[in-house]
């Protein structure tokens, strides 16, 4: 019992010693201004969701011609019935080439006859990519792609469909059959409730094709979003596959590794830009390849962060884009990023993306709404038949949408979803602004 005494005092003097020598550390750390990041595998890191090709590869709407009229829907509980019909019990068999080079007639007459049903496609389809949304039966799918399929049951008398697909951009055109077990029962759900569905009503001197839009609004009302931003690190995470560290000289903040890609933000417009410069490529895209590709390379990172569907491809230049879609509608933002757009390239025989530009923020709705006087179809349809007779001939498609714009009660927390009317020509999407459908001058540049 002598000794406690010293042994208490060698542990007092340790612990003193060990708590200055702490705060000593402690006072004379300086953190780096590089920090390194060691990212775990890219599958590992999500972002958000990752989705399967059927939430992503989707018609924009479905009109179904019933004698004289034509009913549509761009709802998405309606589209689903006869998506999920489809999926689960249809088989396409003895798809075949029928022409290469169809005349706006001959299109035409396949698509807006009586007793048929036509699926809207807003970009090409690959037939491999649409055989993993539905059964086909044939052993060699063909690499080519449509945007229009259409279901003739006008002569189904025996229970079969006669299935057009057809490509209105290159008028070639395939088709198939589907041998329905009970026709009746085809009617029932699906034929009969489509005659409740809003009208739809078309103007022939617009476009080559016929353009049918809801006669009526389909939506009035604008809506508040809060937006949050995913932070940039948590993209650097799932996209580098090295040593990532902070890239210097960037206001917004920007990442890079030892491969020399680079990821940097853009704030103004709510985005992030993602470049590979050793996978550029001269090389074409085959299609399916390219969603697949691209669907995959999102999946890895969970970068589904909002609702966005498949909008449209450029083989040549193998770019592809999946737009922002609220309430089954496109968005589109003149001064915010709406759309995921990726071009895929090869580096050292490995295919791999070349450049990702996409939004880097998730909307969340608040449940807040304000009304919104949108025109009508008809009015729409008058404001575009003031075209020239060449930019009338120009359009392809006119759709109901909304435009994503900050709110400006609270620019730094809370975004707009507007209603809005938009219309393509020569491939590019245009806003019809409330001057234009208010009968004001209308010219395109």
């Amino acid at each position: 019992m002598k000794y406690i005494e010293q042994v208490k005092s060698i542990v007092l003097f340790l612990l003193v010693s060990l708590s200055l020598g702490l705060t000593f550390i402690i006072w004379n750390f300086t953190p780096s201004t590089l920090v390194s990041i060691e990212p775990s595998p890219a599958i590992d890191i999500d972002v958000g969701e990752t989705k399967k090709i059927e939430q992503i590869v989707r018609p924009t709407k479905i009109l179904y011609h019933n004698g004289e009229n034509v009913n549509g829907t761009v709802n998405k509980d309606e589209m689903d019935l006869f998506l999920s019909l489809m999926r689960q019990q249809w088989e396409i068999s003895d798809l075949s080439l029928q022409t290469d080079e169809a005349t706006a007639e001959d299109m035409t007459e396949i698509m807006h006859n009586p007793s048929r049903a036509v699926l809207y496609y807003p970009g090409n389809v690959p037939f491999p990519v649409f055989d993993t949304l539905m059964d086909i039966s044939d052993t060699n799918v063909p690499e080519a792609t449509f945007n229009r399929m259409v279901v003739n049951w006008e002569s189904s008398a025996s229970g079969e469909l006669d299935i057009n697909f057809i490509n209105s951009e290159s008028g070639r055109i395939y088709q198939g059959t589907v041998q329905l077990n009970d026709f009746a029962s085809f009617e029932e759900s699906i034929i009969k409730p489509a005659e409740q569905y809003p009208l739809y009503i078309t103007d022939e001197s617009i476009g080559l094709l016929p353009i049918y839009v809801p006669a009526e609004s389909i939506d009035t009302s604008s809506y508040v979003y809060l937006y949050e931003e995913t932070p940039l690190e948590e993209y650097a995470r799932g996209l580098f596959a090295g040593s990532v560290e902070p890239a210097r000289n960037l206001i917004d903040g920007g990442y890079t590794d030892n491969t020399g890609a680079f990821l940097e933000k853009e704030s103004a417009v709510k985005s992030l830009n993602y470049f590979q410069s050793k996978a550029e490529t001269t090389d074409p895209a085959i299609p399916s390849e390219l969603v697949f590709n691209t669907i995959g390379f999102i999946n890895d990172h969970g970068g589904w962060t909002n609702e966005y569907r498949y909008f449209g491809m450029e083989p040549l230049s193998q770019q592809i884009e999946y737009r922002l879609f609220i309430n089954n509608l496109p968005v589109f933002g003149s001064s915010i990023s709406t759309a995921i757009d990726v071009q895929w390239g090869m580096s050292g025989g490995e295919e791999q993306v070349f450049r990702y530009d996409r939004p880097i923020y998730v909307l969340e709705p608040t449940g807040r709404t304000i009304d919104k006087d949108l025109a009508s179809g008809s009015t729409v349809l008058t404001a575009l038949s003031r075209l020239d007779e060449e930019e009338k001939a120009a359009v392809t498609d006119v759709i109901p949408g909304y435009e994503l714009v900050r709110n400006s009660n609270d620019v730094d927390r809370l975004m707009l979803v507007e209603p809005t009317w938009y219309f393509k020509t020569d491939g590019t999407w245009l806003k019809l602004s409330n001057e234009v459908l208010g009968g004001g001058s209308f010219g395109l540049e």
